[in-house]
């Protein structure tokens, strides 16, 4: 009898036990760790949180792939304001782009699970926003939005230290450009302005680069001579900063180094720098 007790308190604790691993397999969907932050997203997966995107690299290499005739699959992630997950699953097959939108563990949402059969996928530029376009699929058109309008800010600006010793700088709050000499001498401009559309350009690669999410980045350098990097980002009433080294060569610091070649890029074409 004893046996037969124990038995059975055994194998209810053994499917307690693997309900509960099921449960927390369920719930790891939904990225989010302990203290509620939202996790990076995994290999195959984009996630657009509040503005901000990680891994978009992904949703443009499926674009690619959909349009070349290969095959793939990828998810979009979205978060509502209200930090629940919708999930955007599309698969290409060779021919046709199916898509699955799951919106069960969205509070305020529909939560349902529909799909949809697509003819593909492009994408679409302009100077103001870029949009993930669904082709030929009924009561589908936008997959993702992404507006890099700074007219549509209430306030943007930033400050990039940069160079060894932090000598060069761009200020659009203080409308100030310092640029090193290197032979112990500096060259400013006050008044500084970029145009509209360099502005529209720079903002667009901090979207890109998700300056709003969390960066893991290092100011260690064990070389004698190193560029260094400070930036200052101020969006609306937020304000964001960021400071690394050459020698970061984590996916946050690449990416933000890389984010720092392409604003000069903008800056050595604008007139008013090149006086310098």
């Amino acid at each position: 009898m004893f046996k037969r007790t124990f038995f059975i308190v055994f194998i209810a604790l053994l499917c307690a036990f693997i309900t509960g691993c099921q449960l927390d397999k369920a719930n790891s969907d939904d990225h989010t760790n302990k203290s509620g932050e939202i996790e990076k997203p995994t290999k195959n997966e984009v996630i657009e949180s509040h503005g901000g995107l990680e891994n978009l690299e992904r949703l443009d290499l499926f674009v690619k792939n959909t349009q070349s005739g290969k095959k793939d699959k990828v998810r979009l992630t979205r978060y509502t304001i209200e930090g629940d997950p919708i999930f955007q699953d599309l698969e290409y097959d060779g021919s046709k782009l199916a898509i699955k939108i799951d919106t069960t563990k969205d509070k305020f949402g529909q939560g349902e699970i529909r799909t949809y059969v697509c003819n593909g996928i492009q994408k679409q530029e302009s100077n103001t926003e870029t949009k993930y376009i669904i082709e030929e699929c009924p009561d589908l058109s936008d997959l993702l939005t992404i507006s890099h309008d700074v007219d549509q800010q209430d306030y943007f600006a930033f400050k990039l230290k940069y160079g060894v010793g932090l000598k060069n700088k761009i200020d659009t709050k203080n409308q100030e450009i310092i640029k090193d000499l290197k032979n112990g001498n500096t060259a400013a401009i006050s008044d500084f302005q970029f145009s509209k559309d360099e502005m529209n350009k720079i903002y667009k690669l901090m979207i890109l680069s998700n300056y709003l999410g969390e960066k893991n980045l290092s100011k260690k350098c064990n070389k004698q001579t190193y560029e260094s990097y400070e930036l200052n980002v101020w969006i609306n009433g937020g304000e964001r900063h960021f400071e690394w080294t050459e020698c970061d060569n984590s996916k946050d610091g690449k990416e933000m180094t890389q984010l720092v070649h392409d604003i000069l890029e903008i800056l050595k074409n604008n007139s008013t720098y090149q006086t310098l």
